[in-house]
C-alpha cells in the first residue's frame, strides 16, 4: 500500500465517522448559513435596506 492510497483511506474513514458524529448536521447548518443556502434555517426572506 503506498503512502497516497493510505491517507486516501484515512480521509474516506474519518469523513465517515464524523458523518455519523451527532455533531455533523449543526456543522452543515453552520456552513449552509455562512455560504447563504436555501437550507439554512435562520435565512430570512426580508432584504435589508440601506437607509
Amino acid at each position: 500500500m503506498n503512502l497516497l492510497s493510505l491517507w486516501f483511506h484515512l480521509l474516506l474513514i474519518s469523513m465517515v465517522l464524523l458523518l455519523i458524529a451527532p455533531a455533523a448536521e449543526s456543522t452543515f447548518l453552520l456552513f449552509a448559513c455562512i455560504f447563504r443556502l436555501s437550507i439554512c434555517p435562520f435565512r430570512t426572506t426580508t432584504v435589508a435596506s440601506s437607509g
